[in-house]
């Protein structure tokens, strides 16, 4: 199996946990990272399946903004329909998020972006994989 398809495969896989995550677990990996992922190869068969937690590895940054969500900052406005995000580290903005589907969309794009322009990441992730 090469090392090619096995990243496209984790990408698939990344790709999915983040359209699927719940609004917990997106606040999590913005605050805190920590996705990982186990592979298992049976003949041409790739099966990758997404973890949150575990040990450090190179996904483990993936997305990680401790809490500064790049996008939906700049709907920092007084809407009535969204409301205005408390200030970066007070305890009621991991609410405020969990409530806000805009917030969660935007946190989903901004993953997405990151799995599709970090690719070396992926790359290294296999490459442990394929090493152990």
């Amino acid at each position: 199996m090469s090392k090619e398809i096995i990243c496209e495969s984790l990408k698939r896989a990344l790709e999915s946990w983040v359209r699927h995550a719940s609004a917990e677990q997106l606040w999590q990996v913005h605050r805190a990272g920590g996705l990982g992922a186990s592979i298992a190869v049976e003949g041409d068969v790739v099966h990758v399946r997404i973890e949150l937690g575990g040990p450090r590895n190179p996904l483990s940054d993936l997305g990680r903004t401790d809490g500064r969500l790049p996008v939906t900052e700049a709907f920092l406005g007084e809407s009535a329909v969204w409301g205005t995000p408390p200030p970066q580290g007070d305890q009621a903005r991991k609410q405020w998020f969990l409530s806000s589907q805009l917030a969660q969309e935007h946190a989903r794009q901004y993953l997405l972006a990151e799995v599709s322009e970090r690719r070396e990441l992926l790359a290294r992730f296999v490459e442990e994989w394929l090493a152990g």
